[in-house]
C-alpha cells in the first residue's frame, strides 16, 4: 500500500514539475506580434561608439507565409555603401530564433533562446576563437518603442570577461 502511495505521489510530482517547466518555457517562434511590428519603412538616426553620425533606412516585411521577418538596412551616412539583409525566423531543430546577416562587408549568424521579451529581442553571435577577430562576441538588440519607433543597438565584447559595449545605436521612426 505504501509502495502504491509513493508511486502515485512521484507520478503526480513529475507531472506537476513538467507542467510548471513547460508553462515557464514559452516556445520561441516567429511570426510574433513584435516581429510583424517591424514591417514597413523606417528612417533611422544615431551614433557610432566613436560619436560619428549614423543614418540609415530600414525596410521590413514578413515573408515565406509570415514565418520570417526580412529587414533590409541601407546606410545613408557614412556613405560606405553598406547594405544588409537580415532574416529572422524560428529554427525548429535548435529550438530558438536565428538571424542570418548578409551584408556588403561579409556575413554572420546570431541566435536567441529567449526570443521577444517585453518588446526586446537580443540576437547574439557565438564567441569567436580567432585571435585575429576585433572582438570576441557581438549582438544586436532590437527594442520596440511603440507602433512608430524601434531602436537597434549593435553591441560588442572585446574579451570574454568584458561587459557589452554599444558600438552603434539607431533610433528608427516609421515613414509609411
Amino acid at each position: 500500500m505504501q509502495s502504491i502511495a509513493l508511486h502515485t505521489f512521484l507520478c503526480c510530482l513529475l507531472a506537476l514539475t513538467g507542467e510548471r517547466r513547460s508553462s515557464q518555457e514559452r516556445p520561441v517562434q516567429v511570426p510574433s506580434s513584435e516581429s510583424s511590428q517591424l514591417a514597413g519603412s523606417w528612417s533611422c538616426a544615431g551614433n557610432f561608439r566613436n560619436g560619428k553620425v549614423h543614418r540609415a533606412s530600414f525596410t521590413g516585411s514578413m515573408i515565406l507565409s509570415g514565418k520570417w521577418l526580412e529587414l533590409t538596412e541601407t546606410d545613408l551616412e557614412p556613405a560606405t555603401r553598406y547594405v544588409a539583409k537580415y532574416l529572422i525566423g524560428y529554427d525548429s531543430q535548435g529550438g530558438h530564433l536565428i538571424e542570418f546577416d548578409a551584408n556588403t562587408f561579409g556575413a554572420a549568424t546570431y541566435s536567441s533562446t529567449d526570443g521577444w521579451r517585453h518588446g526586446v529581442l537580443t540576437m547574439e553571435s557565438h564567441a569567436s576563437l580567432s585571435v585575429k577577430a576585433p572582438y570576441v562576441a557581438n549582438r544586436f538588440v532590437y527594442t520596440i518603442g511603440g507602433a512608430k519607433t524601434f531602436t537597434v543597438d549593435w553591441q560588442i565584447q572585446k574579451t570574454a570577461e568584458d561587459s557589452w559595449v554599444t558600438s552603434d545605436h539607431l533610433l528608427c521612426e516609421r515613414t509609411d
